[in-house]
């Protein structure tokens, strides 16, 4: 069974891995998140997913996985940028920051953004896609917002929150890919592990016999 290599220390991307059957290599890479801060937001997450898969193929052993999964998440709210633009959210550097978060995500729609590369370390061909999902949360009150934070839920994670923990209760609706905000859209990345020769354990046909083959 082929494995890949998995560019990211979240627990949420390993978890959807294992839920699909994709067996993996964890991987933990180094980059300079800051050095794409110039790009548009929708340019930058596949920006840093491409630099995060490169960076772990540069340091991987001859006998890792042939294929090197990188992935990047933001929170993204129109209109909110100094500019007018977009104003891209990542990790809350502490409890203030994840509070002007909160507030600034309560009653209104944002856009969560996540770019996935996939590069072949072999042939050095890189795949990407990304995918846009809108999330409108409701409105929340101040104790709302405390207690959410006493949680801590908000730590390591971009927007301060988390799709399927507390932050749920305020989720009025969500249009696009659940899997996306969570941080690894399994649709599109089905896709491009198929375009790069991989064939996802859990989707192999059965025959007559009982026997695995290929999709």
């Amino acid at each position: 069974m082929e494995r890949i290599l998995l560019a990211s220390n979240s627990p949420r991307r390993r978890e959807l891995l294992a839920a699909a059957g994709i067996e993996f290599n964890p991987a933990s890479p180094e980059i300079d998140e800051a050095a794409r801060d110039d790009l548009v937001p929708a340019e930058r997450v596949q920006a840093l997913a491409e630099d995060k898969a490169r960076a772990a193929a540069s340091k991987a052993s001859p006998s890792a996985p042939r294929l090197v999964l990188g992935a990047d998440t933001l929170v993204c709210v129109p209109g909110a940028g100094a500019d007018g633009g977009e104003l891209a959210l990542g990790k809350p550097a502490d409890l203030a920051d994840a509070r002007r978060m909160m507030l600034l995500l309560s009653g209104r729609s944002h856009v969560v953004r996540t770019g996935i590369a996939l590069l072949d370390r072999i042939t050095g061909e890189l795949r990407g896609s990304r995918s846009d999902s809108v999330v409108v949360f409701a409105p929340m009150s101040d104790g709302d917002i405390e207690a959410y934070l006493s949680s801590r839920e908000w730590d390591g994670v971009a927007g301060a929150y988390r799709i399927q923990g507390l932050a749920s209760f305020f989720i009025d609706r969500l249009e696009g890919s659940w899997t996306g905000v969570v941080g690894l859209p399994m649709r599109e990345l089905y896709v491009i592990l198929l375009d790069a020769g991989y064939r996802v354990p859990s989707m192999a046909i059965q025959d007559r016999d009982g026997r695995s083959k290929e999709n």
